[in-house]
């Protein structure tokens, strides 16, 4: 978290993906992405996890 913050100085943007925790679970876990969202110096994309069912191809990378 403070890594990607740091960087945040000198990024163009960050893209972090969040873990689908909201309301009380996420308040309770903490989030990596919300404390970025809050906190970096650039513009950030927020993106919900895929399920793990599901497999995404781009090009030659599988997410």
């Amino acid at each position: 978290m403070e890594e990607l913050t740091r960087a945040s100085a000198h990024a163009l943007g960050l893209v972090v993906g969040t873990s689908g925790h909201g309301g009380f679970t996420g308040m309770l876990l903490g989030s990596v992405s919300q404390c970025v969202l809050h906190h970096a110096q650039c513009p950030v994309t927020a993106s919900p996890a895929l399920r793990r069912a599901r497999h995404v191809r781009l090009g030659r990378f599988a997410c």
